[in-house]
């Protein structure tokens, strides 16, 4: 009967090990998403009374909810030329950035740079 509780607590070490992986993923998420809705129902408070704006949140909830639903499951529209089954895929053109081509975050860092050296003449 020994080996059937060590077992069983290897389960729950196992379980109770993922569960706080998962956690880690997942709880700065679900903390946000719960900071925002207190903001949004301070705002409906505000705005309908503690009473009734669980009530107002409810009723706007849906149609966002909904609008969501249909974004996250909807599908890419197919092109004509996959839709014939040819086989054939497509092939996208991927522009290689030149030599010489700098983004804004690099003009920032070395004009930050200038500034930190324009400083210290100071």
């Amino acid at each position: 009967m020994e080996i059937v509780s060590w077992i069983v607590w290897l389960l729950a070490a196992i379980a109770g090990w993922i569960w706080s992986i998962a956690w880690l993923l997942v709880g700065g998420w679900v903390s946000t998403l719960l900071q925002i809705l207190v903001i949004v129902f301070v705002v409906f408070a505000f705005k309908y009374g503690w009473r009734r704006a669980p009530l107002e949140m409810g009723l706007r909830a849906r149609p966002l909810g909904g609008w969501l639903w249909r974004w996250a499951t909807a599908r890419e529209p197919r092109s004509g030329s996959d839709a014939s089954g040819s086989g054939v895929p497509q092939v996208r053109v991927i522009r290689v950035k030149a030599p010489g081509d700098v983004n804004l975050s690099s003009l920032l860092n070395v004009l930050m740079l200038a500034g930190l050296g324009l400083l210290r003449v100071l």
